[in-house]
């Protein structure tokens, strides 16, 4: 739909805009021998610095991934809280800790963000066999610079898919409220009860 294609613009806007001044103005400069980079050795000083087309492209795909994830989890409409504290240790009392675990949040960080944290790792791992290597060769040290030695990176994977769902949750309920559509309409309908009269 039309909305879909808005919103798509406008993450695409809000990540670019407010990331890439972030990486090319100044956050590319390394803290030298403090934060992140204190205990890296002292003959790389200029290792925590970045702003080439690996670092920002990384840093920049890995917010859409952020954002993609968050948007699943509250477009669905389905998320699954479950039970704390999800082990009782009283067995055969009650239900197991498969019933109690909450699903929705051990697939967004476990399925997807630390799955693609962990793939990040893996292309490095696979690009030090050299250029045979292919697309991967020029990966080599670009996760554990982006992730490892930058707190801007981190800064960044926190405020700009808040920035963008928030721009989204905004204008959901902007439509919600002056625009629904008739699935919402009949859903709310359901929901009242006023549908049995």
């Amino acid at each position: 739909t039309l909305r879909t294609v808005f919103m798509t613009i406008i993450h695409t806007l809000v990540v670019y805009h407010f990331a890439a001044p972030a990486l090319w103005l100044g956050g590319g400069v390394t803290p030298a021998f403090k934060g992140l980079m204190a205990n890296w050795g002292r003959d790389v000083p200029g290792d925590g610095e970045g702003g080439d087309l690996q670092v920002f492209g990384t840093t920049i795909y890995s917010q859409l991934i952020y954002i993609v994830t968050f948007k699943a989890l509250y477009e669905t409409r389905s998320v699954i809280h479950g039970e704390f504290p999800t082990f009782t240790c009283r067995r055969g009392k009650g239900e197991g800790w498969w019933n109690r675990i909450g699903y929705t949040y051990v697939g967004v960080t476990w399925f997807s963000i630390l799955f693609y944290m962990f793939f990040l790792y893996t292309y490095q791992l696979i690009g030090r066999d050299g250029p045979q290597s292919g697309t991967f060769f020029p990966m080599v040290f670009v996760t554990e610079h982006v992730m490892n030695m930058r707190s801007i990176t981190w800064m960044i994977s926190i405020l700009a898919p808040t920035m963008a769902c928030i721009f989204d949750i905004t204008g959901k309920v902007f439509s919600n409220m002056f625009y629904p559509t008739k699935t919402q309409i009949h859903a709310e309908i359901a929901a009242s009860g006023n549908w049995k009269k």
